[in-house]
């Protein structure tokens, strides 16, 4: 394996520096720093000999790298990560941190895998990684194809909080690393995304010291003061807020249902309000099918038939992978997890392996198009079909990152790719086609027989009627991170953001905002 670590210059860094402190004048030189370098969770921590000697030398090796790969509590290991604090020139303190748990492991740092990670060890990573880039929170290397190699710092850390929700320490800092991302974009929302975490846990239920708690909120709360609109519909935070954080929606029996980080929520379009809740845990794929909601989760498989649910498959090893539900080609339901493909037997209501034909349900996203093809994604790679390779960057598919499929009505192939945006398969030249005029931060896109809608992750929603070229373009940045809309019978869209739901209804030429929340 061949890998390029990042090492960002000291010039660039004073130039980035420069530029983010143009910004932010004239406020006052202390709300001028990050969320990330103004975190001071070391001190509350100072009478560890490992947080002294990290204070002194800065570097993860010795002593300090030795209670880094040891079985030590979270808070403690945060500590140490913060007390080796960040440099404008760059560290390599993950690097030591993944060469010492290779060697732990009877490994080569060539050798270690994304899998051979613990949730905590990838919580140390993440956060060593943010501290050493704060200002790109780049991966180790940013030509490596390894998932390892090119995981980013937040993708490790939530990783980890997907598996020890109950972990203060791994969701404070998880928010922290989050803020960092969006310290240009709004710094309201770093206020907002911390103050969920601490909603979240009563003061009992923290694991880290409540002196760290208060010494980083006394600078974080500065970020306050730039929500003079809410950024919410409702003053009062949600009793789960992970309730309101979306990944997928679905229609069933006239009620809007959501997938969400904790678990699901059945709405009633017309009152607003939330008819039922279901804990979870991850939540991220719904199908109805003969009848039924079925729901994915991270550790868990179920079905709700109106009345009751029934689980039909329980996996509590799983980490960041959850249950995905497709279906076939014609019509049959299936459940992949990981390389694992199951059909449903309605005869024998279980979940059974599924047929050779419809081979491996190995792939980042999977679907069976209506010709009876396979296209699934391999990760940072390639698009398959079938047997077929589509590598990234080609003349055959022009992006880098493909995310999800989407088949219409019509039987058009979709790919959302989240760097470049949206690709249209073409049968007749057998290639993928951009989507003109709309790039970048791919999330979804629905097709009806009229319009056309791509959702881009951050920013809103762009519509292309029928027989037009230029999009319309519908700014829904306050649902912060947007990954699914849904066209439902009425032909109203609906859009899944992390703190709420929106449903978007044609008046004339308007479009109005229904907004769908869960508060106490």
């Amino acid at each position: 394996m061949s890998v390029n670590l990042r090492q960002p210059s000291r010039s660039s860094a004073l130039i980035a520096i420069g530029i983010a402190l143009t910004l932010l004048l004239p406020v006052e030189r202390a709300r001028a720093d990050s969320p990330l370098t103004s975190t001071n969770l070391a001190d509350a921590y100072r009478e560890m000999p490992e947080v002294q000697l990290a204070q002194r030398t800065k570097v993860a090796e010795g002593k300090v790298l030795s209670f880094l790969l040891s079985d030590a509590p979270t808070d403690q290991k945060a500590a140490v990560i913060n007390a080796l604090g960040w440099n404008v020139q760059g560290q390599r303190n993950g690097y030591r941190f993944l060469t010492g748990l290779a060697a732990a492991q009877g490994l080569t740092v060539q050798e270690i895998q994304l899998h051979h990670l613990r949730a905590v060890d990838r919580f140390v990573l993440g956060y060593l990684l943010a501290m050493d880039d704060y200002f790109q929170l780049s991966p180790l290397s940013n030509t490596a194809s390894e998932d390892l190699w090119q995981a980013h710092p937040l993708q490790l850390i939530s990783q980890a909080a997907y598996a020890l929700p109950n972990d203060f320490t791994v969701q404070f800092v998880r928010a922290v690393v989050q803020g960092q991302g969006e310290f240009s974009k709004s710094w309201c929302s770093i206020y907002l995304g911390l103050q969920q975490v601490l909603n979240q846990f009563p003061v009992e239920k923290r694991n880290l010291r409540s002196q760290a708690v208060a010494q980083a909120m006394q600078y974080l709360q500065n970020y306050k003061s730039y929500c003079q609109q809410p950024a919410l519909p409702n003053e009062q935070q949600s009793t789960n807020p992970e309730l309101n954080q979306i990944y997928k929606i679905a229609e069933f029996q006239d009620q809007i249902v959501t997938a969400t980080q904790g678990g699901i929520v059945f709405w009633d379009p017309q009152t607003q309000t939330a008819t039922a809740t279901r804990q979870e845990r991850l939540c991220t794929s719904l199908a109805v099918w003969s009848n039924s909601l079925w729901v994915g989760c991270q550790h868990r498989l179920l079905r709700f038939n109106g009345n009751t649910w029934k689980l039909y498959r329980y996996d509590p090893q799983t980490v960041e992978e959850g249950f995905q539900l497709v279906k076939g080609p014609q019509g049959e339901l299936l459940a992949r997890h990981r390389s694992q493909l199951w059909q449903f037997d309605a005869n024998r209501d279980r979940f059974v392996t599924a047929n050779p034909q419809f081979g491996s349900g190995q792939g980042y996203d999977l679907i069976y198009r209506q010709n009876g093809e396979q296209w699934r994604i391999d990760f940072l790679k390639a698009i398959w079909r079938n047997q077929q390779q589509f590598s990234l960057k080609s003349k055959a598919y022009p992006g880098e990152d493909p995310r999800s499929f989407y088949e219409d009505a019509e039987g058009q192939l979709w790919v959302v790719d989240f760097k470049q945006g949206f690709f249209r398969f073409d049968d007749t030249t057998q290639t993928f086609q951009p989507v003109v005029d709309i790039s970048g931060k791919g999330s979804a896109i629905a097709v009806d027989q009229n319009r056309t809608y791509f959702l881009h992750y951050t920013s809103g929603l762009s519509i292309r009627e029928q027989g037009s070229s230029k999009p319309r373009f519908i700014n829904l940045s306050e649902l912060r991170y947007m990954r699914h809309l849904l066209i439902d019978s009425k032909g109203d869209i609906w859009v899944a953001g992390w703190n709420q739901l929106i449903r978007l209804r044609q008046q004339g030429n308007n479009w109005l905002k229904d907004v769908y929340r869960l508060s106490s």
